[in-house]
């Protein structure tokens, strides 16, 4: 960091006299700016994606099976096969600016999919926000009941405003395909352009591919 303000410094001054006491502050406020659109794209921290010890995230499991019901920040969540909107959305398809437009779940109160399954979805209605929302997903093959790994098999963000409460998630099927077993998905709440971390976790899901 000092050696690119350094260098930042040492450039402006050549060409700019009688600035100096203002280009330190100019060197930090580039850089800032350059840090943030390099990392905009993907909110997840380095600790985000840290397995938990399954005893720290049984109390933030959610209710798949009574999943019509208030959990955390939701209305309601659930996984589900498909989604249906009443009418055309704006954006991605789902999220949409009317008061009452919604998202509808296709055979929800699903967590057992076929080897060859391309993609399902966690839909889910939200509590109403008090400003912006970031939400994201990242899902991970287990072993033994606990996380396998760091890495994640994939993940999800989305962002809500104030006036959009449905949505939903995307999980798709990884390019090298699925392993047969048990998945645990993180659930990461955050403002957005907020980097994610395991402290954003609000809630995990489960879900398993059938082999």
């Amino acid at each position: 960091m000092y050696t690119a303000q350094k260098f930042f410094t040492t450039l402006i001054r050549k060409n700019v006299n009688g600035f100096h006491f203002a280009l330190p502050a100019a060197a930090f406020t580039l850089l800032f700016l350059v840090s943030n659109v390099s990392g905009a794209d993907d909110p997840f921290g380095s600790s985000t994606l840290s397995p938990n010890k399954n005893d720290m995230l049984k109390d933030m499991a959610y209710d798949q099976v009574n999943w019509k019901r208030p959990q955390g920040v939701f209305t309601w969540i659930t996984m589900a096969t498909g989604y249906d909107t009443p009418w055309d959305s704006l954006g991605r398809p789902g999220w949409m600016t009317t008061g009452d437009a919604y998202v509808e779940p296709v055979n929800p109160g699903i967590s057992e999919f076929p080897l060859d399954t391309q993609m399902f979805y966690i839909v889910f209605e939200a509590q109403p926000l008090d400003a912006p929302g970031q939400f994201a997903i990242a899902w991970f093959h287990m072993k033994d009941g606990q996380v396998a790994s760091n890495t994640p098999v994939g993940q999800d963000v989305i962002e809500l405003e104030m006036n959009q409460r449905s949505g939903y998630f995307q999980v798709s099927k990884p390019a090298d395909g699925w392993i047969p077993g048990k998945y645990q998905v993180k659930i990461f709440y955050g403002s957005p352009g907020q980097a994610l971390h395991a402290v954003n976790v609000i809630g995990t899901m489960e879900f398993t591919i059938k082999g």
